[in-house]
């Protein structure tokens, strides 16, 4: 069996798709390899229209192996510029890698990987499922990519600790793709920790309220009940961007058959039509949102369900007067409360909550209306009859004003809060099984969906009737008396719990700051006053003071502290990683400045679980209200 017999065989195990495309590929004769000056020979790739090698032609390895350990401290998040020969990779997996490694290896042009594959045995790359060969994808397909790949295991934990590796020859070719690959990078980075947060009082509100509304998640049917129940039948997201004036009309008759799903903000835009959503979406934690419900009658929503996830305020249910449906945010407070009522991967807006409900219904295709992402003519932001009007202040005077590419036009203005809005649309459509078609007739660019206008994605799709509600009723279930009394006497149980569990994880993270201090007292100004440094003391404060960080693996504390605490945690972590990858300090002024971020996390850990521990004893109290 010859090199490349090796490795095709390899990829039909490993990586099929990439087999097929191996196999159907024809040759482009722009790469081939010619022998280096080594006296083994090693082979060196050439790109041939301009004799541009791709390595040191006197020693390729020791060339890259040079390069590796000057770019290489923590070993854990890497990403390849290039694919070469494969040597960078296969040094990498050699000599530097750890269980924890990926390496994201991007090459826009596949013919060096094929030329590769005749030339080196890269059965070790090929096999390895920590290397994500992202091997000639749309530069449109690199968002989505990065940011599946960015919350796998820890990853998000070393995003300030990014380790890069070009191959010279792709990077000078390919310089401008590679700038691209970069931008995706960071705006992949930047949403991954804007999911987990930037502030850990925000995410108090909505645990606060989810802990107000455990009545409200003990009554109400969950969104579980309804998986699957549409499913190949058509859905549309209603969005309130302005836009949604053009076509709104059209959506009557289509009662009965599609499932229309509305953002909270659409319904009165939608009542002001005479129309009806069957669902109504809600995620926003403020009391604002509540203001979108004032007013509503029970005429009004009947056969309208709320479709919310429970960080709403109570306001929010309180301002709705019909039935609700319980949907809950990927977050670890839901699965500690063991009231199962289905869990949805939910991206930051109503709509992008709207598209995952239809996902989860079984909807095919979803249809986008209002959905503009950007400002319509004359600066405005919302379809006509929006709750806050036409032009909502804070979108022209608190936000960053970017541009993007519209479904119509080149350019067309956004801002970054819509601009994440899109970015979640782009991830969820890369994973949906289905068609999407963005019949908005305005507004931003969809990257995965189909352009046409409202009038021909009904002539298209929607014809049949499918029994929209009678189905929604049908296959929803009430919990009993008897569920619901079960479900709060296991509600104060596990709350009681909690209160007690807080009281100990406290105690350890003050065991934690006072052992930081010590360090500080008796190391670091010791140090910086005489220069003397007592390494055996120090090494033993340096291993005690870190051991309250086990507290963060307990599945106890991931269930009821981890969502609140997880953006100052992971802000903490991340800085400490990209301490640890600098080159130019040394081992004592590392862990000088791990000792002090430390000290002061430890601090700020304590009075997060004094309020936590707060808000539960609220929550007992809601719950023995009706007792």
């Amino acid at each position: 069996m010859n090199i490349y017999e090796k490795n095709l065989q390899a990829l039909k195990k490993f990586r099929p798709d990439l087999a097929k495309k191996v196999e159907s590929y024809k040759s482009n004769g722009k790469y081939n390899t010619i022998s280096s000056n080594h006296p083994d020979k090693i082979p060196n790739l050439i790109y041939l229209p301009e004799k541009l090698l791709a390595y040191d032609n006197n020693d390729p390895l020791a060339y890259v192996q040079a390069d590796l350990r000057n770019k290489i401290r923590l070993p854990v998040l890497n990403i390849f510029f290039g694919f070469g020969l494969g040597y960078e990779i296969l040094t990498f997996l050699q000599k530097f890698a750890v269980q924890e490694s990926v390496l994201i290896v991007f090459e826009p042009e596949f013919e060096p990987f094929y030329v590769a594959l005749y030339t080196i045995d890269l059965t070790p790359v090929i096999s390895d499922s920590r290397v994500k060969l992202l091997i000639d994808i749309p530069i449109n397909d690199v968002f989505v990519n990065l940011h599946a790949i960015l919350f796998m295991g820890n990853l998000k934990l070393f995003v300030k600790a990014i380790n890069i590796i070009d191959n010279s020859l792709s990077l000078r070719l390919s310089g401008d793709y590679y700038k691209k690959v970069m931008s995706h990078l960071k705006d992949a980075v930047k949403e991954v920790l804007l999911h987990f947060g930037n502030d850990p009082w925000d995410s108090l509100i909505g645990i606060v309220n989810t802990f107000l509304n455990i009545n409200e998640i003990i009554g109400w049917p969950g969104i579980k009940d309804l998986e699957g129940i549409f499913d190949g039948k058509p859905g549309i997201v209603v969005a309130t961007g302005p836009s949604l004036n053009k076509n709104i009309h059209l959506l009557k008759g289509l009662e009965n058959k599609a499932v229309i799903c509305a953002a909270d903000a659409s319904l009165r835009v939608m009542k002001k039509n005479g129309l009806k959503p069957h669902l109504v979406t809600s995620l926003e934690r403020v009391i604002a949102t509540s203001k979108l419900f004032e007013g509503l009658t029970q005429e009004d929503v009947k056969d309208v369900y709320l479709s919310a996830c429970p960080v709403i305020r109570p306001e929010t249910y309180a301002n709705f007067p019909g039935e609700r449906i319980i949907v809950y945010r990927n977050f670890a407070t839901f699965q500690w409360l063991e009231i199962e009522k289905g869990t949805l991967d939910i991206g930051p807006s109503a709509a992008n909550m709207a598209f995952k409900i239809l996902e989860f219904l079984g909807c095919n295709p979803i249809i986008l209306i209002g959905q503009d992402l950007a400002f319509g003519e004359n600066e405005v932001t919302h379809a006509s009859g929006a709750t806050f009007g036409e032009k909502e202040e804070q979108y022209h005077t608190r936000r960053q004003i970017l541009e993007v590419e519209g479904n119509y036009v080149p350019k067309i203005k956004t801002t970054d809060v819509w601009y994440k809005f899109m970015k979640y649309y782009e991830k969820d459509i890369a994973g949906f099984d289905g068609e999407v078609i963005n019949a908005t007739e305005g507004g931003a660019k969809i990257v995965g969906t189909k352009i046409m206008t409202f009038k021909k994605a009904i002539e298209k799709y929607i014809s049949e009737d499918i029994d929209v509600i009678d189905n929604i009723k049908k296959y929803l279930k009430y919990p009993s008396d008897d569920e619901k009394e079960m479900y709060r006497k296991q509600s104060i149980k596990k709350v009681n719990e909690a209160i007690e569990y807080s009281d100990a994880v406290i105690d350890k993270f003050m065991k934690g700051f006072n052992k930081c201090a010590e360090f500080i007292n008796k190391i670091i100004l010791k140090y910086e006053k005489e220069k003397v440094l007592d390494e055996k003391k120090a090494a033993r404060l340096f291993d005690e003071l870190q051991q309250p960080l086990s507290v963060f693996g307990e599945k106890k504390f991931f269930e009821i502290f981890m969502h609140f605490v997880q953006s100052y945690y992971l802000t903490t972590i991340i800085e400490i990683n990209g301490v640890r990858n600098s080159a130019d300090k040394p081992a004592r002024e590392i862990n000088f400045t791990i000792v002090r971020l430390l000290h002061d996390m430890y601090a700020v850990m304590v009075k997060l679980i004094e309020a936590m521990k707060k808000s539960l004893l609220d929550m007992k109290a809601k719950l023995e209200e009706n007792n």
